[in-house]
């Protein structure tokens, strides 16, 4: 809380914690307007209040009885914090386990009900119990030492998840491990721990170790993303500057890298998830404590945004190490992977690269006409088509679609695939209406009756079909296939997913085109919250929506000051990322 700010500056990065009880509202001493405080919340008074008093020269160094004790209750609480520092090395958490009497077996709540009564004469943490203790526990005090990595993990895992996660890891790296560090004894002789002590150590924990790895399965639907303290910790990993990973048991692993493998949109099932406002906690004070937490940081669309941002830039350094680390079948299969990633991230020079160094190995080790070579072809069809490559997209397609029908058949997900984006060259970029419409209706046809009628690739062609019939003047067609589309793509794809979106913003832009600019301010409002949160305020679609919603302000006076800012903010971000030759094509194709 920043005191003395008017309410759009109130809020930064806390420079001084003040500790305070449950139930006495603190006189703010000696405070300039620069000093930052944080919200400090506990179960029973909830939001600390804090004013501010001139203090005479005399009063600074006087303390109350009160206010001593006070004082004396910090110290107490900063040594508690010391006390919590110890991890254990990698190759010695086995062994910890089992000198504990652990099992495999056990889940978060029921290691720390074991823990509780193993340390319950000596109220310590497992790890100073073991570290002080002697006896049969030396053999494992070597390991315990200064952490170099912080374990965020949900308590739903059992130690066999967080034991084969650790092996990812070099073994001579240090864990924070909350179950085994923080002292699972309350003192009796003070007050129990208020939330504000929590969020403290852990985020104090992180910004002193430097590095989060956090233990996550199953992959589509990340449990560990879905709980408020996880999500607390990679804030705090990112407010830090903190260096993030991601670890998981083997079994998730193995089957993590196979599917990034063959289908990177899987990695968008897994941001689709990204919802901090709906994360739980096994104390209701703590999901609101640390909701408050997030708002008071920009709240939780702008948390969102930097979870996803981190996420997604984890998933392409584990893409590009499976492409340096692997042999040229499975190099090829990776690195189509980065590519098609690299597309849907709106890095289209990275993209055409990366295709066309997969292009190439599949050709040199599978063949021309293999289904996998033809999917690269396919793939990098469709990139020339993003990058306004309309000559050379249309090239490859053609190409492409008649060799798949004569390798895999009409009806094949990847002949569906490209004859789709064939379908949209002709009717939404080269004025084609006739040859796309046909198109694209038959592939919806093909793609409803083997796919099904709610598959991601079902709902593309229709998102393209009714571009296409807007684009062709077919206004009541495309009004109603926009419609039914973003409502499955919203059910079945979750509404931050990208082609759910792309549905958004075409919706969005239809609107416009017919002058309804109410409706179209109000998709293209919700679509630019979302894009920034999922793919980034950079990104080229987020550009384009931007556009668009600056375009709908310029048809109200009273809104072309709110028009400029967003033109000004795209330009900018345009000319930092490299975009300032998308501006031209996007005039032309959507008409700004």
């Amino acid at each position: 809380l920043n005191v003395g700010k008017s309410d759009s500056q109130q809020f930064s990065q806390p420079r001084l914690h003040i500790w305070h009880s449950h139930t006495h509202t603190w006189v703010l001493r000696h405070c300039s307007n620069d000093i930052f405080l944080p919200f400090l919340m506990s179960s029973s008074s909830g939001l600390l209040s804090c004013k501010r008093r001139e203090v005479g020269e005399n009063e600074k160094d006087v303390l109350t009885g009160e206010e001593a004790e006070k004082k004396e209750g910090a110290a107490d609480w900063e040594k508690d914090l010391e006390d919590v520092r110890f991890g254990i090395a990698v190759k010695g958490f086995q062994k910890v386990v089992e000198l504990l009497n652990l099992q495999p077996g056990m889940t978060g709540p029921e290691v720390q009900a074991h823990v509780k009564e193993l340390t319950k004469a000596t109220k310590l943490s497992a790890l100073k119990h073991m570290k002080e203790g002697g006896g049969d526990f030396s053999e494992v005090a070597a390991y315990i030492k200064d952490p170099t990595i912080f374990l965020s993990h949900c308590w739903q895992f059992t130690l066999q998840d967080i034991m084969e996660s650790l092996e990812e890891l070099d073994e001579d790296e240090v864990v924070w491990f909350d179950l085994f560090t923080v002292p699972q004894n309350e003192d009796p002789s003070k007050p129990p721990k208020p939330f504000s002590w929590w969020s403290s150590t852990f985020f104090k924990n992180v910004e002193r170790i430097g590095k989060v790895v956090m233990v996550m399965k199953p992959i589509t639907k990340p449990i560990t993303l879905t709980r408020a303290w996880c999500v607390f910790e990679l804030y705090a990993c990112i407010a830090t500057k903190s260096g993030f990973d991601v670890a998981m048991p083997a079994q998730v692993r193995e089957s993590f890298l196979a599917l990034i493998r063959d289908d990177h949109r899987s990695f968008f099932k897994t941001i689709s998830s990204v919802e901090t406002r709906k994360c739980e906690a096994g104390q209701p004070q703590d999901k609101e404590n640390i909701a408050r937490v997030i708002a008071g940081a920009g709240g939780f669309g702008e948390i969102d945004q930097m979870v996803i941002e981190r996420l997604k830039e984890w998933f392409v350094r584990v893409l590009e190490d499976q492409v340096k680390t692997s042999d040229i079948v499975e190099r090829a299969a990776y690195r189509h992977s980065l590519g098609a990633m690299c597309r849907e991230d709106g890095k289209y020079d990275d993209a055409e690269e990366q295709l066309k160094l997969a292009l190439e190995e599949r050709k040199a080790t599978l063949g021309e006409d293999h289904p996998d070579t033809l999917w690269t072809k396919a793939w990098l069809g469709q990139a020339y088509s993003f990058m306004w490559k309309q000559k050379e997209s249309v090239a490859i397609l053609v190409e492409c679609l008649q060799k798949q029908k004569e390798v895999l058949g009409e009806d094949h997900e990847h002949t569906i695939f490209t004859a789709c984006e064939l379908g949209a060259n002709y009717g939404v970029y080269l004025n084609r209406f006739d040859e796309g419409e046909e198109m694209l209706e038959d592939c919806l046809e093909r793609a409803k009756r083997v796919l099904g009628e709610e598959h991601a690739q079902t709902l593309i062609i229709m998102n393209n079909l009714a571009l296409t019939y807007a684009t062709s003047g077919k206004a009541d067609e495309a009004k109603e296939l926009y419609l039914e589309c973003i409502e499955r793509c919203k059910e079945k794809l979750g509404e931050g997913h990208p082609e759910t979106l792309m549905t958004m913003f075409n919706l969005g832009l239809f609107y416009k085109a017919q002058r309804a600019y109410k409706e179209a301010e109000a998709i293209y409002y919700e679509c630019f919250q979302r894009q920034r949160e999922v793919l980034g305020a950079n990104h080229d679609m987020t550009l384009r929506v931007m556009l668009g919603l600056g375009t709908v302000y310029c048809e109200d006076d009273e809104k072309l000051e709110e028009a400029r800012q967003l033109f000004e903010d795209c330009l900018q971000r345009m000319a930092a990322t490299k975009h300032q030759g998308q501006l031209r094509s996007l005039h032309t194709r959507h008409g700004y």
